[in-house]
């Protein structure tokens, strides 16, 4: 619904400026977003979410793997079942420890990458 927008596959949803979605049950929901795979959202924008069960929110993110989620601005979820939550942080590997220091959006937290090691 989103002008110059893409949606393909089986219950997808590209609602917004130049949104992509693609795959089944995925959602683009802000201007250039692209979601791609199976159940992904991408809400933040220019953000990606790929994978299964992704989420990227915060603008400018990028999170892919399975269950992962990009909440800080400019931030990167890769592996399965991570959380990056500041803002320009990296986190790979599998369910890490979220970072105590990190709020939403702009603030970066303590630590700028983290690998959760499952």
């Amino acid at each position: 619904s989103g002008v110059a927008s893409h949606a393909e596959g089986v219950s997808t949803t590209a609602s917004n400026t130049a949104a992509h979605a693609e795959g089944f049950g995925t959602t683009a929901s802000n201007g250039t977003a692209h979601a791609e795979g199976e159940y992904t959202v991408a809400s933040g924008g220019s953000s990606h979410a790929e994978g299964r069960g992704t989420i990227a929110s915060g603008h400018y993110t990028h999170a892919e793997g399975l269950n992962t989620e990009a909440e800080g601005y400019r931030s990167h979820a890769e592996g399965q079942g991570t959380i990056a939550k500041g803002g320009s942080q990296h986190v790979q590997g599998e369910y890490n420890i979220i970072d105590p220091n990190a709020g939403y959006l702009e603030n970066r937290g303590k630590y700028a990458h983290i690998v959760g090691n499952g």
